[in-house]
C-alpha cells in the first residue's frame, strides 16, 4: 500500500469530495447520520473543542497494489488499523473506498482534534504512516509496495544537466554520432531499480550490476563496522544515501526493505573484492576485522548504516540494523 497524508482547514470540500465521487462506497466510521452534511458538521464541531489548532483536518489516501481489491470487512480492519496506528483512535472519522482510477484506493477523513480537545500531533506523521502500512501489509497478507519516500529518485546534479544539454545541442548540429546518455545518477538507479528482485541475494545483486556496468564498493572500518555502500559508473561514485531523495532506497538498509537477501555469513567472502577502507592500505585489515566479527556474533550483527535522515527517527535501541544470521 502507498499512503498519502495532508493537513486542511476545512472539512466540507473534502466531505463533499470523499462521499459525493461517483462510485464511492462508504467503508465504516464512527459518525452518526447518512449524509455527507450530517458528518461535516460533527467533524467541524471538534473545532470548538481546541479553537487553537489552525488545520484541524487530517485526510489519508491509502492506494493498493493494481491486482489487489480487499474485501469490505478487512478494508474496515485497515482503516482502523491505520486510525489506531496513527494515533487517531479517539477522534472522529469516517473512511470511503475510490474505484475511479487504475488503483483501488481508501480516504479517510478525520478530526485531528479528539474527544477530549488534544490535537493529534504532525511529528514525523508522513513517516509513521509508512511503518503502520507495512505493518497492515504483513498482517493482512497485502503485496508491500515501496512507500513514496524510498522510491523517489535523486535528480541529477547542476553539472550532469549541463552535460546532458552539451551533448544534446551537439547532436542536433550534428558534431556528435550519439544522442545525450543519461546523466550518471539516472543510470545507476535504473540499473538498480531493473536488478532488484524479491529473493536476489547480496552477491547475486552485485554480480549482475557489475555485468551491466555499475560498481559497488561496500565502505568497512578496520573494527569490522559496516558504514555503507556506493555505486559509481565511468568513474563518476554516489553514496547510497545520496540515491533517492530521501536517502532510503539505496541504502544497506534500504536495498533489504526492497526484497534483497543479505546474508553476511553467506556474501561476506563473495564481497570481499568490494570491500573498501578510507585508506586503501587497511583494505585486508577492514576484511578480516568483519569476518572476525562475524565468527564473534553467529547469530546477529548490528550494522551502523544509518544515514543522518534516519537516526534522527526514534527506534528501539539494537533493532534498527539488526540483520538475523543463519
Amino acid at each position: 500500500m502507498i499512503g498519502k497524508i495532508k493537513k486542511g482547514k476545512g472539512f466540507a470540500g473534502l466531505t463533499k469530495y470523499i462521499l459525493e465521487k461517483e462510485e464511492a462506497q462508504l467503508v465504516c466510521t464512527n459518525l452518526v447520520g447518512e449524509t455527507p452534511q450530517d458528518f461535516y458538521k460533527q467533524l467541524a464541531a471538534t473545532c470548538c473543542l481546541n479553537p487553537r489548532v489552525q488545520s484541524p483536518v487530517s485526510h489519508i489516501s491509502i492506494s493498493f497494489a493494481p491486482s489487489e481489491k480487499p474485501e469490505p470487512k478487512k478494508l474496515e480492519q485497515i482503516v482502523k488499523g491505520t486510525m489506531k496506528g496513527m494515533g487517531f483512535d479517539k477522534n472522529l472519522y469516517f473512511a470511503a473506498s475510490h474505484d475511479d482510477r487504475d488503483h483501488f484506493h481508501l480516504h479517510i477523513a478525520a478530526s485531528r482534534i479528539n474527544i477530549d480537545g488534544e490535537c493529534v500531533s504532525d511529528w514525523w506523521d508522513k513517516r509513521r504512516l509508512e511503518k503502520v502500512l507495512r505493518n497492515l501489509e504483513s498482517e493482512f497478507g497485502l503485496t508491500p509496495v515501496p512507500c513514496s519516500w524510498e522510491i523517489e529518485r535523486a535528480a541529477p546534479s547542476c553539472g550532469q544537466k549541463r552535460r546532458m544539454m552539451r551533448e544534446r545541442q551537439d547532436f542536433e548540429a550534428g558534431l556528435r554520432d550519439k544522442p545525450a546518455s543519461k546523466s550518471a545518477v539516472e543510470q545507476i538507479q535504473d540499473v538498480i531499480d531493473a536488478t532488484i528482485q524479491p529473493g536476489i541475494t547480496m552477491t547475486k545483486f552485485v554480480e549482475k550490476l557489475a555485468s551491466r556496468g555499475i560498481q559497488t564498493k561496500i565502505k568497512v572500518t578496520t573494527e569490522g563496522e559496516i558504514q555503507g555502500i556506493s555505486y559509481s559508473v565511468d568513474s563518476v561514485a554516489f553514496q547510497g544515501r545520496k540515491l533517492g531523495r530521501n536517502s532510503g532506497a539505496c541504502t544497506l538498509k534500504g536495498l533489504v526493505a526492497r526484497g534483497i537477501d543479505f546474508n553476511l555469513k553467506r556474501d561476506v567472502l563473495a564481497l570481499a573484492p568490494c570491500i573498501e577502507n578510507d585508506n586503501q592500505d587497511n583494505n585486508q585489515t577492514a576484511i578480516a576485522a568483519l569476518i572476525s566479527k562475524i565468527k564473534n556474533n553467529p547469530y546477529n550483527l548490528y550494522l551502523n548504516t544509518l544515514d543522518k535522515q534516519q537516526k534522527s527517527i526514534p527506534q528501539p535501541r539494537g533493532k534498527e540494523n539488526r540483520v538475523e544470521l543463519e
